[in-house]
């Protein structure tokens, strides 16, 4: 299931305040920048997926790592604080188990302290 609207960050709009204010942690499979919400108002966390076409050439795969992102999101979303995310998944995901890719998402929340 996709994330609901209110829980989606547009990337037009909010991707050069995420990469010049945010902070960047790099795990196995997942890279991940957080930042404060730009809006005091926005108390939920918002998140964006951005999947390249040198990550996976395929639409196919990029939509279906995109979808497994999204996934793991819904599933630890308790765990995230209320900012922006840039999730930025790597190749390894299509053929990782999904309990590693877990495991490795926690690990980057708590590297940020999130």
């Amino acid at each position: 299931m996709a994330l609901s609207k209110s829980h989606r960050l547009s990337l037009c709009l909010h991707r050069d305040r995420l990469t010049r204010e945010g902070i960047t942690s790099f795990g196995r499979f997942f890279t991940l920048v957080s930042a404060k919400n730009s809006d005091p108002s926005i108390t939920v966390s918002r998140f964006a997926v951005l999947v390249s076409k040198k990550t996976a050439s395929l639409a196919v795969d990029r939509n279906r790592i995109k979808r497994l992102t999204s996934a793991l999101i819904e599933s630890l979303y308790s765990s995230f604080s209320p900012q922006d995310y840039l999730i930025i998944p790597q190749r390894q995901v299509l053929t990782e188990s999904y309990s590693n890719l877990s495991a490795d998402l926690q690990n980057l929340l708590v590297k940020q302290g999130v």
